[in-house]
């Protein structure tokens, strides 16, 4: 019974707690960067982060040619 307790708990860490603390991030870092959080990045954008919603990633516009 113990055995079955203890793998609970460690099933519970793995499930619940463990990916909260992955997953923290500065909260203006995506900001910082110039970008903004979407759940896909266009084709002329980069991902450069994970954003505090879930699903979201931080996408930066890439710099063209044009612009140097």
């Amino acid at each position: 019974m113990k055995i079955l307790y203890y793998l609970f708990h460690f099933l519970c860490y793995m499930t619940f707690i463990l990916p909260a603390t992955c997953s923290l991030v500065e909260a203006d870092r995506c900001s910082r960067y110039k970008g903004l959080c979407r759940r896909k990045c266009h084709m002329d954008e980069k991902q450069v982060d994970v954003c505090f919603a879930p699903f979201k990633i931080c996408c930066v516009d890439r710099p063209s040619i044009d612009d140097f």
